[in-house]
């Protein structure tokens, strides 16, 4: 069965239209005050009308930032299919770095057991296993040997990065374990969130 998915009411809405609403309202309300209370209310009319306008306008700049958002989350969807290694972990770096995390240089040993990125933050010392991270699925195997990876380093948790998604036994094995998945709709995500991040402090700059 197809799951359909209705897109956002913001998404679908012209800003020129949200503001042509407002400017309608403030008519429609003014109007309404003077029938009511004749020529006093015109303070009143005018007082209504002018947050009726003034909110539909934010929602017109409300709908445009959406779309703006959803259009980056496209363009990252795309872009990241073919991402480089190297690359997914500079940009893994750029994200841990604006949520305040010290990013260390992975030793010789830790890239040769896959991980590709190491943080610390309060005292933490969080690794990214990013080295596998085109494979379609990460079965029970995988999470296991990446758990003993993690405790070769003394790293309190370890991050399986992958484009697939683990199956149910890797699952139930990262409860009960210091494992966490970071999936391609996550990386999506936190890609795209960064890009509108780095565009707003440009533009602000």
């Amino acid at each position: 069965m197809t799951k359909t998915i209705s897109a956002p009411l913001l998404s679908r809405v012209k800003s020129w239209q949200l503001v042509g609403l407002g400017l309608s309202g403030w008519c429609t309300l003014l109007s309404v005050a003077l029938l009511t209370w004749g020529n006093s209310s015109l303070l009143i009319g005018n007082a209504q009308g002018g947050c009726f306008a003034a909110t539909m306008t934010l929602a017109g700049f409300e709908a445009r930032r959406y779309r703006k958002g959803s259009g980056t989350f496209t363009a990252t969807a795309n872009w990241i299919n073919g991402l480089p290694t190297e690359q997914l972990n500079q940009t893994l770096t750029q994200i841990l770095q604006r949520q305040e995390y010290v990013i260390e240089s992975p030793l010789l040993v830790e890239k040769e057991l896959g991980f590709g990125v190491r943080a610390v933050k309060s005292g933490r010392t969080v690794v990214f296993e990013t080295a596998r991270w085109q494979e379609p699925i990460i079965n029970l195997a995988h999470t296991q040997t990446t758990e003993e990876n993690r405790k070769k380093i003394f790293a309190d948790i370890a991050y399986i990065v992958s484009r697939g998604l683990p199956n149910e036994e890797a699952r139930i094995f990262a409860r009960s374990h210091p494992i966490r998945f970071l999936g391609r709709r996550e990386l999506i995500e936190k890609f795209a969130a960064e890009k509108i991040a780095a565009t707003e402090h440009t533009s602000t700059a």
